[in-house]
């Protein structure tokens, strides 16, 4: 951003030993003591790039909420008409087909989520062609606050069924969904594998395709109010791209943060049970929000770093923080060309 013009350099005599000009063109005689009314300028706090954009994203949360006369009771209703509308459109036309996906689901678990991509979500994405067709590259999500993490198995269904290469992706989640009686299946037999550092580099090696959400459990369970800001990135993700010179493509997700908003957290009682936290969300059921997937320019790591920087903290935390700051801004863009939670 360019500076504004400081008040008096146009004014400014050549030689004057303060560049100070009253309007007379008399120079002011300052000296180096006290001068009634005269105050040192407090110093120019940095630039914040992220917390710019993220003023911005409460701004374009704010100006939708306003625009659309975001009640507690429109709110409801608009839940409730954006249910029944997709239920409705769900009856008429595609249920044969989504009666179908469930049916196969033991002979293959990722229709369930097919399902979920087309009909329920009715997922858009832009930009998908900028994920390389082939080798090993890193794609990094923002995490809605739900207790699922449907954003990785919808960016893996679209890359295994839009994409042009119809390429796999491997998610990678925390290590208790895994370990869940019916999802833990679901998630292994689709590709998805526990979210450390061994696995990341064991996929990469293979020349694959990963999606992390590099929140971790800070985006677990985060709370409506704080939607769509992102939490602080764990340095893993970056190191091993570094390492392994992979390229990284931000993802940005629209609309999971309404589908199972989260109303509140019980820490203690999540812990007792082996989570993160418990969330409080009013939908059993996640609701059919619209869902859109932006797909950002690829951050070309080996391009700018050697491998041997994974071993240096601050390039690690730069690598980490450009991807944050890029992500943030291509959730800013998602939310302000979204129209409607439900209509997108």
């Amino acid at each position: 951003m360019s500076e504004g013009d400081r008040p008096g350099n146009g004014d400014a005599r050549a030689g004057s030993p303060t560049g100070a000009v009253r309007d007379g063109g008399e120079p002011f005689k300052l000296d180096r003591g006290r001068r009634r009314g005269l105050a040192a300028s407090p110093p120019t706090p940095p630039l914040d790039p992220f917390g710019a954009l993220e003023r911005q994203v409460e701004e374009a949360l704010t100006t939708r909420e306003l625009n659309g006369g975001a009640t507690n009771l429109a709110l409801l209703r608009s839940v409730v008409d954006g249910t029944l509308t997709t239920v409705a459109r769900l009856r008429r036309t595609k249920l044969y087909e989504t009666v179908g996906a469930l049916a196969g689901l033991g002979s293959d678990p990722t229709s369930l989520f097919r399902t979920l991509y087309r009909y329920w979500w009715r997922v858009e994405t832009f930009g998908l062609e900028r994920v390389p067709p082939r080798g090993r590259v890193i794609l990094v999500a923002n995490r809605g606050g739900g207790p699922l993490p449907y954003d990785a198995l919808m960016i893996a269904d679209a890359l295994r069924h839009v994409h042009p290469a119809r390429r796999a992706a491997s998610p990678l989640v925390e290590g208790w969904f895994l370990e869940l009686p019916l999802l833990g299946r679901l998630l292994v037999q689709s590709g998805a594998a526990a979210a450390t550092v061994p696995n990341l580099r064991r996929l990469l090696t293979r020349e694959q395709a990963v999606i992390v959400l590099p929140e971790g459990r800070q985006g677990f369970g985060r709370r409506f109010r704080g939607r769509y800001r992102l939490g602080r990135f764990t340095d893993a993700f970056a190191r091993v791209a570094i390492e392994a010179g992979a390229p990284i493509v931000p993802v940005a997700v629209i609309g999971a943060e309404e589908a199972q908003p989260v109303l509140a957290r019980f820490d203690a009682a999540g812990r007792l049970l082996g989570l993160p936290t418990l969330p409080l969300t009013p939908t059993l059921v996640p609701l059919p929000t619209k869902w859109t997937l932006h797909f950002g320019e690829p951050l070309h790591v080996a391009a700018s770093y050697e491998a041997t920087d994974a071993g240096r903290s601050e390039m690690v935390g730069r690598l980490r923080h450009q991807v944050r700051e890029r992500l943030q801004g291509l959730v800013l863009e998602g939310l302000r060309r979204r129209r409607s939670v439900f209509l997108g």
